[in-house]
């Protein structure tokens, strides 16, 4: 599936994949910080901003399998890789597929799959996920930022404010949505052979992070090879948009000569 992708900066290629039922804007206050030292593409997910919608079902592979295609097809060179959330499963995803086209990854407050891992579904069940989607789409653009979800936002007023804007302008169709969702729920029951991947890759986090805990971040750059982990005190789940500056240099330092 060929995605819509926004572009900025320049230098070497930079992709950054969001997170569930986001586009592109999520990743722009980040890609700010990088754009001086990256040529930095943030494609829209199958389903999302302005990428196509699908009627079928799909994985995480399929995803990742969209983000190959973008790669080889429009940027034709290895890159440096970033995923939030669920981003963070494409980027694992892609590290076992495709590691020839990767440079260096950066996986951001996300877990993977398998019984050693949390899964956000132990408290967002099925029929709790379909009844958010049926929300008013204003109502959902507040309690998707509620301290349910991120615990710290609120002292963070310019985050929020972004975020808020960004899910009001962004209204994403809920049906793909939930096809994110149920995309996930499959990606958590198979474990991926992260001790394979010889690539480096930094694992952050938000140290109050309800959705993906620490432990879960921990656990994944203890399995990869070449992980090293950071965690961003007083930030939560969104941490990569409270501090997009912070965060950003990290991504410089550990990108640097890789």
């Amino acid at each position: 599936m060929s995605l819509h992708y926004w572009q900025s900066g320049t230098g070497p290629p930079l992709v950054g994949i969001a997170g569930f039922g986001c586009a592109h804007w999520l990743l722009k206050p980040l890609a700010q910080q990088l754009e001086g030292q990256f040529c930095v593409v943030l494609p829209d997910n199958r389903g999302m901003g302005f990428s196509p919608k699908t009627d079928a079902p799909f994985d995480i592979e399929d995803l990742a399998s969209d983000i190959l295609t973008l790669i080889r097809r429009h940027i034709g060179q290895p890159v440096y890789l970033l995923g939030v959330s669920m981003g963070g499963f494409i980027v694992q995803q892609l590290l076992t597929m495709a590691p020839e086209d990767i440079k260096a990854a950066a996986i951001f407050c996300s877990t993977s799959g398998g019984p050693q891992f949390r899964p956000l579904f132990t408290f967002w069940s099925q029929r709790q996920m379909q009844k958010v989607l049926e929300m008013d789409p204003d109502a959902y653009a507040h309690w998707i930022l509620e301290p349910v979800v991120s615990p710290r936002l609120a002292s963070y007023p310019e985050a929020y404010d972004f975020l808020l804007k960004h899910r009001l302008l962004y209204r994403e169709d809920l049906r793909q949505v939930l096809e994110q969702y149920h995309a996930m729920a499959r990606f958590f029951v198979n474990p991926l052979d992260l001790a394979a991947v010889e690539i480096p890759v930094l694992v952050a986090c938000g140290a109050a992070d309800p959705v993906f805990p620490v432990a879960n971040s921990r656990l994944l750059a203890e399995l990869l090879p070449r992980g090293e982990l950071k965690i961003f005190s007083d930030t939560d789940h969104l941490f990569f948009v409270e501090k997009p500056r912070e965060v950003g240099q990290a991504v410089l330092e550990f990108f640097s000569g890789k």
